[in-house]
């Protein structure tokens, strides 16, 4: 009982439900089912752990979907911001690219970081420098980078680290309710797996029977 991809799961949880369904209708397998023990209450006890499959693996989905438009949100942002702040990146390394202490306090010496935390450190030390250094700010004014554009720029990096905190909790979400999920699923993979050992027994005189409980028998 593979848990690697959704559409497996899905199989395997509409599989059950129709041997669960199937045992308890067919009226040749359920009389030799109930002999050996899965009367309906034993076979209510597989479809609570079925249920529990079922609403964990729907609950799984809906926080792995909030989980991706939280980081489609982010990143947007983050893109947003990185556009603007590589426009603003040149411009200020034009007009400043003969005072090098100043390029130093703008942190525009080397290259632009590629981690998300160190290049979050690199463009808001540039804004925040701008924003407190008027007089760095005045000559970049020519170029359109103004007191204005500085504080949407700061205003969105705000928004961007909530957006990233909003969007570390939808991951941690997702993750623990995976875990979880497959826990039940490993726990239903279990109960078949004896339902259909017992299931063969009761069936060994009538093998094409298994078929419906979703199993496949050779002719």
């Amino acid at each position: 009982m593979a848990l690697k991809n959704t559409r497996s799961q899905t199989e395997i949880l509409e599989s059950c439900r129709i041997a669960l369904q199937n045992v308890e209708t067919n009226p040749v397998i359920k009389p030799l089912m109930e002999a050996l023990g899965y009367n309906t209450t034993k076979i209510d006890e597989g479809k609570a752990i079925l249920n529990n499959a079922k609403t964990l693996y729907i609950q799984n989905q809906e926080l792995e979907d909030a989980r991706g438009k939280a980081y489609q949100t982010f990143e947007e942002k983050r893109v947003a911001i990185d556009l603007k702040y590589a426009t603003d990146r040149k411009k200020a390394k034009i007009i400043f690219k003969t005072d090098p202490l100043i390029l130093k306090e703008l942190g525009l010496k080397g290259a632009l970081p590629r981690t998300y935390v160190k290049w979050l450190e690199t463009v808001s030390l540039f804004y925040n420098t701008l924003n407190t250094q008027t007089e760095v700010l005045a000559k970049l004014a020519t170029l359109q980078v103004t007191t204005q554009s500085v504080t949407d720029q700061l205003a969105a990096i705000n928004e961007l680290e909530d957006l990233r905190a909003a969007y570390i909790q939808a991951k941690g979400n997702a993750q623990n309710a995976t875990k979880t999920k497959n826990k039940a699923f490993k726990d239903l993979e279990k109960w078949m797996s004896d339902f259909y050992a017992v299931a063969r027994i009761a069936l060994e005189g009538e093998p094409q029977l298994l078929e419906s409980l979703g199993k496949f028998v050779k002719s």
